[in-house]
């Protein structure tokens, strides 16, 4: 008698068996997405947002071809960077930087220019977009690069019409340096932004704009002692320097801002 009153308790009591309950839990319904946001609904009006699987591919892919043509660049260029660092900091001419009639040399100015302006348009394209779309870092690299080979082009001109090829010459081993150098000096930061929490950004900015004037004071001291050493006119380094380097730099503050 007392044997059936107790499994007649046991059968109607409430306690289940813990590979039960687990199995309940994981069968309950998963939260709802909206697909047309990529939000997921965890409680209501508390999004989640979505992770962007194309944009977050196309900064990793970006990054590692980067590293890949940065580390290349290291190891077949024999000190070239090192002698490009030495001679915008020093202000002395280096070997690996006058050899400009080899092939190889051209290739790797061509290299870190281009491994610079990428790096440069990334980051305008970060602080112009919201969000990030790579179609607009590609055309500020090629406005970029297109400033570039029109301030060459000019300068080369310019030392050809007043007979000052040497001064000319120097002016433009000193923008290839400072191209190469300005981009790839800021390029950890910049890809760093892409994976900072945002709190973190504002503060990254700042560093990246700190360590972009300190660079372009140096170059500026250079490019002034180039004109002053071939005794160039006052006049004509205020037009040069007013004309092609402080009016792009205002029209490019300009766009940021």
């Amino acid at each position: 008698m007392l044997e059936q009153v107790a499994d007649s308790v046991v059968r109607d009591s409430s306690v289940f068996p813990a590979f039960l309950l687990e199995e309940s839990v994981s069968r309950m319904p998963a939260p709802p997405m909206d697909t047309l946001t990529n939000y997921i609904g965890l409680v209501d009006a508390t999004p989640l947002e979505g992770w962007d699987f194309h944009l977050t591919t196309g900064i990793l892919t970006y990054m590692v071809v980067f590293l890949v043509l940065v580390a290349l660049l290291r190891l077949q260029g024999r000190g070239f960077l090192l002698a490009v660092y030495f001679y915008f900091f020093s202000r002395k001419r280096d070997v690996a930087l006058i050899s400009e009639g080899t092939r190889q040399n051209y290739s790797f100015v061509l290299l870190s220019i281009c491994l610079s302006f990428s790096s440069l348009a990334m980051l305008i394209a970060f602080m112009t977009s919201e969000p990030f779309v790579f179609s607009n870092a590609l055309f500020y690299f090629l406005i970029i690069f297109g400033y570039y080979i029109v301030l060459l082009g000019t300068v080369r001109l310019l030392g050809w019409t007043f007979n000052s090829r040497h001064c000319a010459s120097d002016i433009i081993l000193n923008l290839r340096v400072s191209g190469i150098v300005l981009g790839l000096s800021v390029s950890p930061l910049v890809l760093a932004l892409f994976f900072v929490k945002s709190s973190a950004v504002t503060t990254l900015f700042h560093v990246i704009f700190a360590l972009f004037v300190i660079l372009l004071i140096f170059r500026f001291i250079r490019l002034i002692k180039i004109l002053y050493g071939y005794k160039v006119s006052i006049l004509y380094m205020i037009l040069y320097l007013c004309g092609l380097e402080i009016v792009p730099m205002l029209v490019l503050y300009k766009l940021l801002v």
